[in-house]
């Protein structure tokens, strides 16, 4: 199980993780810097559902970075997606790359099941 808790008085929530990788198996290729804020997304079933509200505003909290935080970055160089399907929180990664003129690309680094 992983816990997910907001201290002190915070509520918590409990999680069945049914994937777990080392890092030498996921073979990251991602190159974010340290410090960068990721941009965190979820989709609109997470506005839908009262649970799935609370756990949006607790996930935010515990993966954002706060704008004034003075060893963060002043730009957004991955997203952390977060979508609810088949009764089950799906987590991905991925990282924005300016490698084609004018665009930008991404890739997905790392998929995970909550």
């Amino acid at each position: 199980y992983m816990w997910l808790s907001m201290v002190p008085n915070g509520p918590s929530a409990r999680f069945l993780v049914q994937n777990v990788h080392t890092m030498d198996e996921l073979r990251l290729t991602g190159n974010h810097l340290r410090g960068s804020r990721p941009l965190v997304t979820f989709d609109k079933t997470f506005d839908e559902q009262p649970h799935l509200s609370l756990l949006k505003e607790m996930l935010k909290q515990m993966f954002g970075t706060p704008n004034v935080h003075p060893k963060s970055k002043p730009f957004f160089d991955h997203i952390i997606g977060f979508t609810n399907f088949d009764g089950r929180i799906w987590f991905r990664n991925f990282q924005i790359s300016d490698e084609e003129k004018g665009g930008l690309v991404e890739r997905e680094s790392e998929r995970n099941t909550l």
